[in-house]
C-alpha cells in the first residue's frame, strides 16, 4: 500500500467514475485501475463494485474510506511539516545572552521576529563572555548576543555589529549628578561605588581609574544586575551600567567623559558548512532590524 493508491481510491470514491478520477489524479485510466486492483489484492477484498457503467463502493470500501481519508490528511500534514522544518520555519534555537545586555531593545526585535516566524521557538541562555566561543563551536548554542569593547575576535566565529551602547553612570533621581550633563571620571571617584562583577568592561574601567590615580570607594560588589540597580535606586551608591540595561523607573543616568565610554553589541555564530535555516532566518532578521544609533 502506498500513498498514491490511497489518493487514487479517494478520488474514485468521490467521483465514482474511473475516467474522471484518473483525470483528477493526472494519471491514465489504466494506471489508476491497476493501482486500485493492487490495493484490493493487498487488502483481500474488492473496494469498488463495477456493474457496467455503474460504480459504487463495496462494504469494505465504505468501511475503509474514513481511514484512508485520515491517512491522506496525515500525508499532507507530514509533507507540510517536513517542508517547514527543512526551510527553517519550525525549529528551536538556543541563543546565548550576556547578563549585562538589557532586554529593552532585544525584546522589540524578538516581537517582530515572532510575528514573522511564529513556529521558531528561542531558548535564551545566560552566558559569560569567555564561555561563548566554546559553546558556539560545540553546538550547545546556535548564536549569541555579546558586548564587545576591545575588538577581540575568535577565528572560528562570525561577528556582525548591531548597535553601539554608551556606558553611563546611574544614580537615584535626587542625586546631585542630575544637575550635570556629563560625569567626569574624577567625580565618580568621590561617590560610593557599586561594583558590577559580571561587567565585561570592569577590568578596563578599573585600569582606567588607576591610570588616572583616582581612589574608588567601592561599597558593594554584586553579580546580579537587578540587585545592583535596586541598590542604586535606594541611594546606596552609583554604578557604571550599559545605557539600555537600565530597567527600574526612578533611576537617572548621565554619559561618562574623560574619556567617553561605550561598547559594541554584536551577534556571534559559527559559519557552518551545513546551513541552519532557522538560524539564517534569525540572522537575517536581526541584521535588518532598525537598531538604535548613539
Amino acid at each position: 500500500m502506498d500513498f498514491n493508491q490511497i489518493r487514487y481510491f479517494l478520488s474514485l470514491a468521490n467521483t465514482l467514475n474511473f475516467t474522471r478520477a484518473a483525470e483528477h489524479c493526472y494519471v491514465s485510466q489504466s494506471a489508476l485501475t491497476q493501482a486500485i486492483k493492487r490495493l484490493e489484492n493487498e487488502l483481500g477484498g474488492e473496494l469498488i463494485y463495477r456493474n457496467g457503467r455503474d460504480t459504487e463502493l463495496t462494504e469494505l470500501g465504505k468501511s475503509l474510506r474514513s481511514h484512508f481519508e485520515q491517512i491522506d490528511r496525515t500525508r499532507h500534514i507530514v509533507r507540510k511539516t517536513a517542508k517547514a522544518v527543512v526551510e527553517g520555519e519550525i525549529a528551536e534555537l538556543h541563543i546565548g545572552l550576556m547578563c549585562t545586555i538589557g532586554p529593552r531593545i532585544i525584546s522589540g526585535m524578538l516581537d517582530d521576529f515572532y510575528m514573522n516566524h511564529p513556529k521558531i521557538s528561542i531558548v535564551f541562555h545566560d552566558v559569560i563572555p569567555k564561555s561563548i566561543p566554546d559553546l558556539l563551536i560545540s553546538g550547545a548554542l546556535d548564536g549569541a548576543f555579546i558586548a564587545n569593547h576591545n575588538d577581540v575576535r575568535h577565528p572560528k566565529l562570525k561577528y556582525f555589529d548591531l548597535f553601539n551602547e554608551n556606558m553611563v553612570i546611574t544614580f537615584h533621581s535626587g542625586h546631585e549628578f542630575s544637575n550635570l550633563n556629563e560625569i567626569p571620571l574624577l567625580e565618580i571617584g568621590k561617590e560610593c561605588y557599586i561594583d558590577r562583577l559580571h561587567c565585561e568592561f570592569r577590568e578596563d574601567f578599573f585600569n582606567l581609574i588607576n591610570d588616572k590615580k583616582i581612589d574608588m570607594n567601592v561599597v558593594f560588589r554584586c553579580e546580579r544586575e537587578d540587585w545592583i540597580q535596586s541598590l542604586v535606586l535606594e541611594g546606596l551608591g552609583v554604578s557604571l551600567i550599559p545605557q539600555y540595561s537600565l530597567l527600574l523607573s526612578g533611576l537617572a543616568y548621565r554619559p561618562v567623559i574623560d574619556p567617553h565610554l561605550s561598547r559594541q553589541v554584536e551577534f556571534n555564530y559559527v559559519n557552518q558548512s551545513i546551513p541552519n535555516p532557522a538560524l539564517n532566518h534569525f540572522i537575517e532578521h536581526i541584521n535588518t532590524f532598525n537598531w538604535p544609533i548613539n
